[in-house]
């Protein structure tokens, strides 16, 4: 299971190091908002962090499955949001 933590916390990393570049304008491939871009970065990378952390330092392998899913949940329902407030004329 730690194996399978660490695979998921790297992925999470990598998409928001992505998504990082593309709030600095290094990179400019996103297809979404600014703000949009910036919140993806934190999520992803904060929970990354925190899953790779909780899983090698504190060795709690439960929370940090839970933790490295959670950028995923949570990146959903904001772009469920987002769809339901835009105004796409």
């Amino acid at each position: 299971m730690k194996y399978f933590i660490w695979l998921i916390s790297s992925v999470n990393i990598y998409f928001g190091f992505i998504n990082l570049l593309n709030a600095l304008n290094i990179l400019q491939s996103s297809k979404y908002s600014k703000t949009a871009t910036i919140v993806f970065a934190l999520l992803f990378l904060t929970m990354g962090i925190g899953a790779f952390y909780l899983s090698i330092i504190k060795n709690n392998q439960k929370l940090g499955l839970l933790l490295s899913f959670g950028p995923w949940v949570l990146a959903i329902l904001f772009m469920f949001i987002v769809m339901l407030t835009s105004d796409y004329k």
